[in-house]
């Protein structure tokens, strides 16, 4: 029997009755002029030696207004280094301004102290600043509430703490983003959200790393930015933002840690990284290596409208492993200056063993049994460098200017064996012919080049002007060779014969120009807003060879100047309460495949064929929020989104007698359709119903309308939908610690462009066609973690987590075009359970750190400044 989804309704219920029981009413803070004239002074020692510790890290912070936003914030005033004696002294601090000093010292708990300084007492001490070591903890654990610290709301974006995400550690990106809320993962990997596909960015640039090629323990914060303004690529199609923050620690000293791990299929994981900041120098550097055995079932049932069928079964078995490497630096030259250079390299090898079986049938009568042996072998190298400098003409580093060079380099390499043996019997015993051999061979290379600059000035007190420029160039070649034989006896690739239709040829070029320009301003104290315009034009050059390489066939698309605006209006309810509508124009253009008129003949039950003819999309997107942030740091976000499409890019069949003659071929390709609009209603809150449990609940209601009634056989295709989502995080004395997540999917239209990756079956693509649906599905995962805190503030974790607990999560699909009918189902990599140790350690060298650190500006924690 499937399991119920009620752990998901009765959390939702708990935790949006909570809030209606718990919403303060806040009142509102007036503002301050104040002049930088104060002094405070302090002495830092240990709390249980009393003895003083030199070289701690002391912060000066003010809270203020954003003049944009309204929202409160914290500027660093100072950043300090304790003497010898312990003893720190921070002057030119502002009068009647609301202060907070904190401390931070390896290995300690911070320090943190409100104050406010007048004329009357400019100067205040406030004596010791005892910090107190992590391990004192262990005799009186004292339970605290994590719900602050996993959601919060940013000006333009939710942001989520996945750092301590028990389910997914362990594991890669792809597992981290099914636990977000908004945020839609299918079997094969594909994220959406709301609807959409989505840009993927690491540190605020766009990355061509997969999901799964990014370890999940290397991530700090995710970041969603669902109507992203003109100040970001417009080249998304509606799909929003996400920005995965990868951990950076910049605490002076060093810390580090190394992380073991393997699960119940034999997967084996160990990985570590390290953080040294020393005066003007942060260095890190991480090393993972990820074994990973992936199973998967699934099944397919074709009929056609000729009263004949398929009927297809199989499973597939993955075995690789892939090793990520990332070392970089920052260089501040002063406090307003800094250098970052990082290099990532990834490199992985997956091997597939994919045993199907197809049957045929005419009406109720089988005439053919096939049974199909492929085993597939799939290499890749990636290789990223990154510079980029940032000049700040302010001291608070709200005037700057930042410039940022990217570059990577992908190469990949595949090679198939695929048998085909044909039965005249359902037990596969009479073989009706010899078996028919085919042998597919591939590489291919990408280059991706990015150019930008960007610039910001706060030209007065309440309004600020951004612009910047952006150069996106992209190479990319690709042959793949198809060899067949049909006696069944070649025993290598040169006893086989060259299949010049099932094998292509070709390399393309693409670029995107883009400027922009954004104006904030406010009117009152209220009311804020933010304007901009960005101008995007795109051209893909291409050529297509024959298999021999003698005659080349150029093929080149330009998309003119095209604008983009877009609004951002807020207003601040009361501290902490706002309301906030916005709209965003975006565009998705064709990809060279999609426009590449050149058949594929790979998988003969999927002939496909990109369209030459290809318009781009154009999307407009609204939304309006509401936010409130109130007490124990729950919060509480209500959004109404819609999303218009023209021209939508759709899959779609037509007939082709030419390919086969004597027989009518079903060839996939891709359409404009009418348009497609999806609108709906979330609510995502962040609460805490016990002192030792805390929920984060997302539900999202949609409707969603594909209109492709200008396409011969295709129709209206219109379904209303939901999920939900939610997180439990339970805190336990004695170190303990628990994770219940889950989701439900009620049954939702079809994807109109939905696609595997590199993980999908044999014969298991989508058929073109904007009618059908996925059927509902529900996916509970839990873990369990025990940490260990040692002298010295060093950390042992041992964690245990099982995905999909009841096996539900299947992949069923029910898709219709005039041809055809498909039912399909998958499943893959049910109940694993995943065991990982990680040993984490830290200390300040007090004989190295004497000098004053420089505050640094170029945190890319939240910071998308380099993100167009």
């Amino acid at each position: 029997m499937k399991p119920k989804f009620f752990i998901v309704l009765t959390s939702l219920f708990l935790s949006f009755s909570t809030f209606a029981q718990n919403s303060p009413n806040p009142a509102m803070q007036m503002s301050a002029n104040p002049q930088k004239e104060g002094t405070v002074t302090g002495t830092v020692i240990d709390a249980n030696t009393k003895s003083p510790i030199a070289s701690a890290s002391v912060f000066i912070f003010k809270e203020e207004v954003d003049s944009a936003t309204k929202n409160v914030k914290e500027m660093l005033l100072s950043s300090i280094i304790s003497k010898k004696n312990g003893s720190f002294s921070a002057a030119g601090l502002p009068i009647s301004a609301k202060l907070k000093v904190k401390v931070m010292v390896v290995g300690h708990d911070d320090f943190e102290k409100i104050f406010s300084l007048t004329r009357e007492n400019n100067t205040l001490d406030i004596g010791q600043a005892a910090m107190v070591p992590t391990n004192s903890k262990l005799a009186t654990v004292t339970v605290n509430t994590t719900a602050a610290q996993y959601f919060k709301m940013g000006v333009d974006r939710k942001i989520f703490d996945v750092s301590k995400s028990l389910v997914s550690t362990g594991q890669t990106a792809q597992e981290v983003m099914a636990q977000i809320p908004s945020v839609d993962v299918d079997i094969d990997g594909n994220v959406s959200l709301r609807g959409a596909t989505p840009q993927i960015f690491i540190d605020g640039r766009p990355t061509t790393l997969e999901l799964d090629q990014i370890p999940s323990d290397i991530i700090d914060k995710v970041e969603l930015i669902t109507n992203p303004s003109a100040k970001y690529d417009a080249s998304g199609g509606g799909g929003g933002i996400i920005n995965i923050v990868l951990k950076k620690n910049r605490s002076s000293g060093y810390n580090g840690g190394v992380t073991v791990g393997m699960d119940t299929r034999g997967s084996t994981r160990v990985g570590g990284d390290f953080n040294l900041r020393q005066g003007k120098f942060n260095i890190f550097a991480r090393g993972m290596y990820h074994g990973r055995n992936d199973y998967s079932t699934n099944t397919s049932d074709r009929n056609n409208l000729n009263d004949t069928s398929i009927i297809q079964k199989g499973n597939t078995l993955s075995k690789g492993s892939f090793k990520f490497f990332n070392l970089g630096t920052d260089y501040l030259l002063d406090s307003r200056n800094t250098i970052s250079v990082a290099g990532t390299y990834v490199q992985g090898v997956f091997n597939q063993d994919q045993p199907q079986t197809i049957d045929s049938l005419a009406g109720e009568n089988p005439f053919s049994y096939n049974k199909l042996n492929s085993k597939s072998s799939f290499q890749f190298k990636h290789l990223n460098g990154e510079l980029s400098y940032k000049h700040n003409f302010s001291e608070d580093g709200k005037h700057n200017i930042s410039f940022d060079g990217n570059y990577s380099r992908a190469t990949t390499s595949t090679s198939t064996n695929l048998i085909t043996s044909t039965f005249s019997d359902p037990d596969y015993t009479n073989p009706t012919r010899p078996n028919i051999l085919a042998n597919t061979l591939g590489n291919g290379v990408t280059k991706y080049l990015t150019l930008q600059s960007d610039y910001t000035n706060p030209i007065t007190k309440n309004s600020k002007i951004e612009a910047g420029v952006r150069a996106a160039i992209r190479n990319f070649t690709n042959n793949s060779f198809q060899y067949s034989d049909s006696t069944g006896t070649a025993q290598n690739i040169s006893e086989m014969t060259l299949n010049e239709k099932a094998s292509s040829r070709y390399k393309y070029k693409d670029e995107v120009f883009a400027a922009y320009g954004t104006f904030s301003s406010k009117i009152g104290e209220n009311f804020s807003y933010q304007l901009g315009l960005r101008a995007e034009s795109s051209n893909y050059n291409g050529t297509n060879y024959n298999i021999a390489g003698t005659t080349a066939t150029p093929f080149n698309v330009k998309y003119p100047i095209s604008l983009f605006p877009s609004a951002y209006l807020t207003y601040t309810i009361a501290q902490g309460q706002d309301i906030q509508l916005n709209y965003s124009r975006k565009i998705n253009r064709p990809s060279f495949f999609q426009l590449l008129p050149v058949y594929n003949f790979s998988d003969p039950y999927n002939v496909s064929v990109g369209n030459a003819g290809l318009k781009p999309e154009f999307t407009n997107q609204y939304e309006l929020s509401y936010d409130n942030s109130y007490n124990s740091g729950g919060n509480f976000l209500v959004s109404l989104y819609m999303r218009h499409t023209t021209d939508l890019i759709t899959n779609y069949q037509y007939i082709d007698s030419t390919l086969n003659p004597g027989n009518n071929t079903v060839v996939n390709t891709y359409a404009n359709a009418t348009s497609s609009s999806t609108y709906g209603l979330e609510l995502t809150n962040k609460i805490t119903l016990l002192h030792f449990w805390d929920l984060t609940a997302n539900v999202n209601f949609f409707n969603s309308i594909i209109n492709g009634s200008n396409l011969t056989g295709t129709a209206k295709n219109e379904r209303f939908s939901w999920f939900g989502k939610l997180n439990n995080n339970f805190t336990l004395p004695h170190g303990y610690s628990i994770q219940l997540s889950g989701e439900y999917h009620a049954k939702t239209v079809l994807p109109n462009n939905s696609g595997g990756g590199h993980h999908g079956g044999f014969g298991f693509q989508p058929i073109g066609s904007a009618q059908g649906y996925i059927l509902p599905n529900t996916d509970i995962d839990a873990a369990v973690k025990k940490d260990w805190k040692f002298k010295g503030g060093n950390t042992l974790s041992f964690t245990a987590a099982i995905n999909d607990i009841f096996a539900s999560n299947y992949n069923k699909s029910y898709s219709v075009t005039p041809y055809m009918i498909q039912n399909t189902s998958r499943l893959r990599n049910p109940q694993v359970v995943r065991f990982t140790l990680s040993y984490r350690f830290g200390q300040i060298d007090k004989s190295l750190f004497k000098r004053k650190v420089q505050p640094s500006n170029n945190d890319n924690s939240g910071d998308m400044s380099g993100g167009m």
